[in-house]
């Protein structure tokens, strides 16, 4: 009996002992060419919930989140709730800027996603954004005050200065406090453009910004076929996917949703926030020293069009005689 029982009790502080996690690759994959990819299953089992890290130091701050280094399928999907003074006074005269067929949609899928709401969203919007924060599967961040751009160019959107992009920080911090009672954690910067002052303006205040590596396009585009097959052909495991619902400004984002979570579902992805995307692995970061991101636009210019091919020539009788004619 004695022998026994030393052969079981090494056997059951084995199995007592938890497994360690799996050391996540530090390596930053390859870029996915921009075309259409067939759907795969992806085979990688799940944990049941996504939870922080039990053990060992806290990670790094990162500089700059694009996505995370992960083989599981997690992706993050995340919105930008844009509100500039002239779609305010817009929306004070009536105008509806709320996309409620894209939120709609998320919350009867019962996606984890992350909005990045701007302050003034916040104030002309209070009850929509007290009500989309008390979702548990939402995160709400933010996305500055009035939608400027931090540098420029960056496509149409007016710049301010340094001062007052510290102020654009602090005050959508405190309008999405008012109205939600939650206190975001992380920035994204209005066109996705910035420098390395504005990113310290953004890490002094406490925030961690938060940018994309798989851009949907949905920003002005009506075709909701164009937008899925861009996120389905970049979206790979670790990937944070930009989109916008912002009706008028987006106007195919919910239909173009309607395509992407399906078929995403089928190759088993995990729809996860910023948060639990962020716990899953070390964050994939930029890789230019010079620390800018800015987005010039082209300017415009005027060329004469083509004339349209005639669709009938022949000999016609006006009060000119017989003339031959090209309509």
């Amino acid at each position: 009996m004695r022998r026994e029982l030393l052969f079981l009790l090494p056997a059951l502080m084995l199995a007592s002992v938890p497994l360690s996690p799996p050391v996540a690759r530090t390596t930053i994959p390859s870029p996915v060419p921009p075309s259409l990819v067939m759907e795969a299953d992806v085979s990688l089992e799940l944990s049941p919930a996504i939870g922080l890290p039990t053990t060992g130091d806290p990670p790094p701050v990162p500089r700059v989140v694009l996505g995370v280094t992960t083989a599981r399928p997690l992706v993050a999907l995340t919105f930008d709730l844009d509100m500039t003074p002239s779609m305010a006074a817009a929306a004070r005269a009536g105008f509806q800027w709320i996309n409620t067929d894209g939120t709609s949609y998320l919350e009867a899928s019962n996606v984890h996603a992350t909005l990045f709401m701007t302050g003034m969203w916040a104030e002309v919007y209070p009850s929509e954004a007290r009500r989309l924060a008390a979702n548990p599967n939402f995160e709400i961040a933010n996305h500055s005050y009035s939608h400027p751009a931090f540098h420029s160019p960056c496509y149409r959107l007016a710049s301010v200065s340094r001062g007052a992009q510290l102020s654009q920080v602090q005050m959508a911090q405190q309008a999405i406090q008012r109205a939600t009672g939650m206190t975001p954690r992380y920035f994204r910067f209005p066109g996705g453009c910035y420098d390395r002052q504005a990113l310290d303006i953004v890490h002094a205040a406490g925030l961690i910004p938060v940018e994309w590596n798989v851009n949907s396009v949905d920003a002005f585009n009506a075709y909701p076929q164009q937008i899925a097959a861009t996120v389905l052909s970049l979206v790979k495991p670790g990937s944070i996917v930009v989109m916008h619902l912002v009706r008028a400004n987006a106007p195919a984002t919910a239909a173009a949703l309607r395509l992407i979570i399906p078929a995403l579902e089928r190759r088993g992805y995990q729809f996860v926030t910023v948060s639990e995307l962020l716990a899953a692995g070390p964050a994939i970061q930029p890789t230019d020293p010079r620390e800018v991101v800015e987005a010039p636009v082209m300017p415009l210019v005027a060329r004469r069009l083509p004339a349209a091919a005639p669709r009938w020539c022949g000999w016609v009788t006006g009060f000119r005689g017989r003339v031959y004619t090209c309509r």
